[in-house]
């Protein structure tokens, strides 16, 4: 068993943004596969850059707010209770052009 409170855990940030901050409850190589399970604030007008992960499938869970995602090509809004789920190679993009903070919890599976 492990317990991980939120409240323990430093904000970190973002690998692709440093301004946007996360907390990491659960480290690559906690659970085989597991690149990463965390939660972080998307504050209004933040974004993170075009990117993908090769071996990696990503899926983000909306707690709060609204936030754009553009994946290959296809601009989706998502609020409170969606879930995204980005496919290994997907080529993807965040941004929160609204004026309230975006929260999510999301984690990372590796596929190698």
């Amino acid at each position: 068993m492990k317990i991980v409170r939120s409240l323990d855990v430093a904000e970190v940030g973002v690998s692709h943004n440093e301004e946007i901050r996360k907390k990491v409850l659960l480290e690559k190589g906690t659970i085989p596969q597991l690149m990463n399970f965390s939660s972080a604030v998307f504050k209004p007008g933040q974004s993170v850059e075009t990117h993908n992960h090769p071996t990696m499938y990503e899926v983000f869970y909306i707690l709060k707010g609204r936030v754009e995602f553009v994946v290959e090509q296809d601009k989706v809004i998502l609020g409170v209770g969606d879930c995204i789920t980005i496919a290994p190679g997907e080529m993807h993009s965040q941004s929160n052009p609204y004026e309230e903070n975006v929260e999510w919890i999301y984690f990372g599976i590796a596929t190698d």
